[in-house]
């Protein structure tokens, strides 16, 4: 990640737009270089061109396992429709949309964090109220929606690694809705050789997700060692939020620093 301030780069706090750079410069000084480098490092190979959607997952425990596996494969955005059940369940520590806005998130990270390992702190988590708003959320975005389903079309290994995309799972026990799997691009499914006729919901993201980061990473470092793909003004962005989050006392740090009153 370039250590040179984007000027483009805001980050919103209280009501305010500020520049990115400014909260990093007020932030930086008070977290140790270890983690100010960890956290650009992170930065530095986060994937923005591959994005995980969840429809109406059912259990809690499989919610936070996709999470975990998306954050730690170095995925920054999960886009959840929440149908009939929330995503993830019954964890008031869970991120919304993305990290706090002006205020870090309580010590405390709700009843799934071993499950999460605090992932929710560093992945974007979108929350749409349909089906049709992940779709949209995708193609204002350009990916190329990719479905699981047992019975599709094409297998992972032949998901494309040189454009956008997002890989849709569903609800474990129904899968896709079937007006969703009718709006994908591509219906893929994982080759299975046993008795069994489906893997578990976090399972399946776990193969889709380590398979695929794998082999967009190798197109990357093809075009000149590059690691990750996301913008350098996301980057400030992001950083300029993680630092916020990182602990209680960042947003008076801030206030006091940039002269809020």
């Amino acid at each position: 990640m370039s250590r040179q301030a984007d000027d483009g780069a805001t980050i919103h706090f209280e009501g305010r737009s500020l520049p990115a750079a400014a909260v990093i410069e007020a932030l930086a000084p008070h977290v140790t270089d270890g983690r100010l480098e960890r956290m650009r490092r992170v930065l530095d190979h986060r994937l923005g061109s591959v994005a995980l959607g969840i429809e109406d997952l059912h259990h809690a425990h499989n919610g936070h396992a996709c999470l975990r596996t998306a954050e730690a494969l170095g995925l920054q955005d999960a886009v959840a429709v929440e149908l009939r059940h929330d995503y993830p369940l019954d964890d008031p520590g869970a991120a919304s949309d993305a990290l706090p806005q002006g205020a870090p998130e309580p010590e405390d990270d709700g009843p799934h964090r071993k499950i999460t390992m605090a992932a929710h702190r560093w992945i974007s988590l979108h929350r749409v109220p349909t089906s049709d708003d992940l779709i949209r959320w995708a193609r204002a975005r350009d990916m190329l929606i990719c479905g699981a389903g047992p019975r599709g079309d094409r297998t992972l290994a032949e998901l494309p690694a040189d454009r956008p995309i997002m890989v849709l799972f569903g609800n474990e026990k129904e899968g896709l809705r079937p007006q969703t799997m009718a709006a994908c691009d591509v219906v893929y499914r994982i080759p299975m050789y046993g008795f069994c006729e489906s893997f578990n919901v976090s399972v399946s993201v776990g193969m889709t997700l380590a398979a695929h980061t794998a082999r967009v990473r190798a197109r990357l470092a093809e075009q000149g060692g590059v690691r990750g793909d996301l913008d350098p003004a996301r980057q400030q962005t992001l950083l300029a939020e993680w630092l916020l989050a990182d602990h209680r006392a960042a947003p008076a740090i801030v206030r006091r620093k940039l002269g809020l009153g």
